[in-house]
């Protein structure tokens, strides 16, 4: 798998550098985890080596790797990590570093998948970089896969200076009923990511930047019968079911406690609905 700039015109089968390419989900109870997203998306996993931490469960969704579950070295808050591609993990890592960012987890080589580092950058928010291998697969697009991701930071300007100048990512602005701040940053003309800004007078102490990462749910279950099911297996309700712009989605904590959304693009209502409903600081 190659990686190439932005002002590149990619070949079939290669990414464009800062193209989601990579989730992983870091808890202290991955049997529980595994067993979760098994019964809700039918993924089944296969354990691998990673160079520095350990072992890795990969999660796989019809034969194809969607995920990677780890886990935590200690107790620590579960949650998704979102990674984005590089064609050299070193040299943007440190690049990232220039710019304001500090490495939380070291380099480090996951097989079949590529070399990765974590970083939280200066909108306090955690990322990853990912150095794909030749053989590396992501499945996204489709139910049990990754749909969308979403930033959620109070230091919004700060988050679009920081990742437009590290992987040349152009933005757009969206509003909606509740007045958020949304921005969709592009590669080219392919959207790849959304930054929400956090509304001051709704954060407290409890209140941390993080990713929102959107799972996707099949038309024949839909959104509502997803979340009905994740309840049933100890996953607790952030926001309710609601219509959006991506499709009818809902945010939810897993049994280990980490925030992920659902959707159902095909429940997209027709006048693209809004995100009125979702309050992104709801713990």
């Amino acid at each position: 798998m190659g990686v190439v700039p932005v002002d590149s015109a990619p070949p079939k089968w290669q990414l464009y550098a800062g193209t989601p390419c990579w989730i992983e989900l870091v808890t202290s109870d991955l049997d529980s985890a595994r067993e979760f997203y098994a019964g809700l998306f039918g993924w089944e996993y296969e354990q691998r080596r990673d160079s520095e931490n350990g072992h890795h469960l990969v999660a796989l969704h019809d034969g194809f790797p969607v995920a990677s579950l780890r886990a935590a070295d200690a107790p620590e808050t579960a949650k998704w990590r979102l990674f984005l591609a590089t064609s050299d993990c070193r040299a943007a890592c440190e690049q990232a570093e220039e710019k304001g960012a500090t490495v939380t987890v070291p380099p480090s080589k996951l097989g079949g998948i590529g070399t990765k580092v974590v970083l939280e950058g200066p909108s306090e928010a955690e990322f990853g970089l990912l150095e794909p291998e030749s053989s590396w697969q992501f499945d996204v697009g489709l139910p049990g896969t990754l749909m969308w991701a979403e930033l959620v930071t109070i230091k919004a300007q700060t988050a679009d200076l920081f990742f437009q100048e590290l992987f040349g990512y152009t933005s757009s602005q969206f509003g909606t009923e509740n007045q958020l701040d949304y921005s969709v940053w592009y590669l080219g003309e392919e959207s790849v990511l959304a930054r929400v800004s956090m509304i001051r007078e709704h954060i407290d102490a409890e209140t941390h930047p993080h990713w929102l990462l959107y799972l996707g749910v099949a038309a024949k279950v839909g959104t509502d019968e997803a979340v009905r099911r994740a309840v049933e297996t100890h996953a607790r309700v952030r926001v309710d079911p609601y219509d959006s712009r991506l499709g009818r989605a809902a945010v939810l904590r897993d049994p280990t406690g980490a925030r992920f959304a659902l959707v159902d693009p095909a429940q997209a209502p027709a006048n693209n609905g809004s995100a009125a409903n979702y309050d992104p600081y709801e713990d």
